[in-house]
């Protein structure tokens, strides 16, 4: 990426649809979400990684979960919805294997570069730990996966 978007202007960042994925403890066990960004604004999608029908299957990021549960079911229709837009995701091991490159060039998804060893410029990833610290300080703390997504999305909310 290097100095490539430096002059990028807020119209040019809104057509790059930022995703990333973050870890949630609910009561010793690990739950995983998907929370994406579509460029500038603030919006977010909710999308459970580790479960499926809500129910917890384990702490896995495999590539197969990340693009069949995540692209496959949300990212990749609306990218397909909206072509002019670009996924950024990090450069995680199952984001950048040549199985997922291929993945997503089979389905015309324009992938935005990501210096390797980079800082992390997703605008949510800093958002994670203060989201995780309003959910556990909340009075009633969730008891399940459903009401962990329901407090996660509505902290999410909460947030100015």
């Amino acid at each position: 990426m290097g100095t490539t978007h430096r002059h990028w202007t807020r119209q040019d960042w809104k057509k790059v649809l930022f995703t990333d994925e973050s870890r949630f403890f609910l009561t010793g066990v690990m739950v995983g979400f998907t929370f994406v960004v579509e460029g500038m604004r603030v919006t977010l999608r909710t999308v459970l990684w580790s479960g499926i029908d809500l129910e917890v299957e384990g702490p896995s990021w495999s590539g197969a979960v990340y693009s069949e549960d995540i692209l496959l079911l949300h990212v990749v229709p609306f990218l397909q919805a909206h072509p002019v837009m670009t996924l950024q995701h990090d450069n995680d091991t199952c984001h950048t294997a040549c199985s997922m490159c291929d993945f997503l060039q089979d389905r015309n998804v324009s992938v935005l570069p990501w210096p390797a060893k980079s800082p992390d410029l997703n605008p949510i990833e800093h958002l994670w730990d203060l989201l995780d610290r309003r959910v556990r300080a909340r009075a009633i703390t969730p008891r399940n996966v459903r009401e962990l997504a329901g407090a996660l999305v509505e902290e999410w909310g909460n947030i100015s």
